[in-house]
């Protein structure tokens, strides 16, 4: 095969590695399971995760950036169900920017997925840059929204999640791993 037929090889499979992860989010996320304080248990967690420790920084991020376009247009992929930029000015708005930042960063910190340390690094990952790039600006747009001091909507939004969250994180890691070996196969 010639190095411009390998390239778009490479290329094609890149795009649709993202379309599909873009698609992925937009299943997972809407599906929730509502709480008193307008935040819900969603998957939304675990398919950020999930897609930024199977696929590139650029690809993670752009997999993210699609899926926030699809909602912000008006289809209903946001947790509940929303859509539209009334989501992204409502409580939860914070997690949407939240989700784009800890794809981008979760999946440059990963490393090469290679090496006996290859979970470790997905685990640190995911919940030491991850967790926190998610919680921060959704933390700071409930906030923003409810007029609540830091401590009273970390209390509100973060911290009943957390253990749910690193359970997500791990689920993620664990599935992760066989997923990149086979995607290795292929390309």
């Amino acid at each position: 095969m010639n190095k411009s037929k390998i390239n778009i090889r490479k290329t094609t499979i890149s795009v649709t590695q993202t379309a599909v992860c873009a698609a992925l989010l937009c299943v997972l996320s809407p599906l929730s399971i509502p709480t008193a304080f307008n935040i819900a248990f969603t998957l939304q967690v675990f398919a950020v995760i999930l897609i930024a420790l199977i696929l590139k920084p650029l690809q993670a991020l752009a997999a993210q950036v699609i899926y926030t376009i699809i909602g912000l247009i008006g289809l209903p992929v946001f947790a509940g169900y929303q859509s539209g930029f009334g989501a992204l000015a409502g409580p939860t708005g914070g997690f949407i920017i939240g989700f784009i930042i800890a794809a981008f960063f979760v999946s440059l910190l990963k490393g090469k997925g290679e090496g006996k340390l290859t979970l470790l690094r997905y685990i640190l990952a995911a919940v030491l840059v991850g967790i926190p790039c998610i919680y921060l600006p959704g933390i700071l747009g409930f906030m923003n929204f409810s007029g609540k001091d830091f401590a009273t909507a970390f209390k509100l939004v973060a911290a009943t999640f957390i253990p749910v969250d690193l359970i997500k994180c791990a689920a993620a890691t664990l599935i992760a791993l066989p997923v990149n070996a086979a995607l290795k196969k292929i390309i």
